[in-house]
């Protein structure tokens, strides 16, 4: 799906499941296709970015949508076999089948296992974000009287509904709480929306246009982009504490070095305080594993790209005496999903 333009990409956000899935269907045949692979039976590993309940290797009900996603028919559903259903009624995707599904960060565990003998922990830091981590099996109450050979299982955290409860209330600003506001899930994923790319922006859009209401940002007129809702990504974030020039040529070449000071301040603010918050987050799986040296996978676009983050969220560990050690695993997740439907 790497080519679909961002229009087209946010309208799958919304067309009924089965439209969904169909597409997922026709990009498997798209690759099925241009590898001449239609007459080879073919196992696929599915990854799958959100809260499942999931029962077996390939089989997993979708709890809810998060980052945007509203669509229709799915929840309640095992979506394994959403997408079975809807490869075998592709004809170039018959001979596929769906052999395993995985949590991007469970994938991200396993790719990074791959290459670090010690790594015990995947995290996703872009569009979302979330962990996993591996644990012994009797430290999980669930699966105490499960009879099993196996010493570890894999938790996935879904970590980004943390503070549904009120566990973050000290730590939200206004802003985060208009942000949460406004969004499609009011009360849920209110730490994925302090930390990851899909907020980053709308954070920083709202603390600017605050400094726009008091007269002290832009002689009280803003540039049309920041008066729509969304309009500032994560990437222009990255960019604007990268580079002065990239301040200018999204704000207007006209603004004040005044401006553009507080832009950047701003930018570094909210940025800063999603690292450090993902920190503690890491320092929790180090915790619960007894503090011992282990590695820590991790895949997204705001960790690989953004100009601060990943420095920040080293060095809070650092400060906090934390002593895992993170590793970059590019496109982990679906790496860990061929991996383990490799195996299955």
């Amino acid at each position: 799906s790497s080519g679909i333009n961002a229009e087209y990409g946010e309208r799958m956000k919304h067309v009924d499941g089965c439209e969904l899935f169909d597409h997922l269907a026709s990009c498997v045949g798209t690759f099925v296709k241009q590898e001449s692979l239609e007459k080879e039976k073919l196992l696929l590993g599915f990854t799958f970015s959100f809260p499942m309940d999931q029962a077996s290797l390939c089989k997993g009900r979708l709890v809810r949508w998060t980052k945007g996603f509203e669509n229709n028919g799915v929840i309640g559903e095992d979506v394994a076999q959403l997408l079975t259903s809807s490869l075998k009624n592709n004809e170039l995707t018959a001979n596929v089948e769906v052999v395993a599904l995985a949590n991007d960060t469970a994938g991200t565990l396993v790719a990074g296992a791959m290459k670090y003998p010690t790594c015990r922990a995947g995290l996703i830091f872009g569009t979302g974000t979330n962990g996993a981590y591996s644990e012994k099996i009797c430290n999980v109450p669930a699966l105490r009287e499960t009879e099993t050979t196996e010493e570890q299982v894999v938790i996935n955290m879904e970590w980004g509904n943390f503070g549904e409860h009120g566990q973050l209330s000290d730590l939200q600003t206004k802003f985060d709480k208009i942000l949460d506001s406004a969004s499609s899930n009011p009360g849920k994923q209110l730490y994925e929306k302090m930390i990851s790319g899909m907020y980053m922006g709308e954070l920083v859009r709202l603390a600017l246009l605050e400094r726009v209401s008091t007269q002290s940002l832009f002689n009280a007129e803003p540039p049309l982009a920041l008066n729509t809702p969304n309009s500032l990504e994560a990437a222009v974030v990255s960019d604007c504490i990268r580079d002065v020039a990239h301040v200018r040529n999204f704000f207007g070449t006209a603004i004040s070095a005044d401006d553009v000071a507080v832009i950047q301040e701003v930018c570094r603010s909210v940025s800063d305080r999603a690292a450090r918050l993902a920190a503690a987050g890491v320092y929790a799986i180090w915790e619960k594993r007894g503090k011992e040296e282990f590695v820590v996978a991790v895949d997204g676009s705001v960790f690989s790209k953004h100009a601060t983050f990943s420095h920040v969220l080293k060095q809070t560990l650092k400060d906090m005496g934390c002593s895992v050690k993170l590793e970059t695993a590019t496109d982990g997740s679906g790496l860990g999903s061929a991996l383990i439907a490799a195996v299955a």
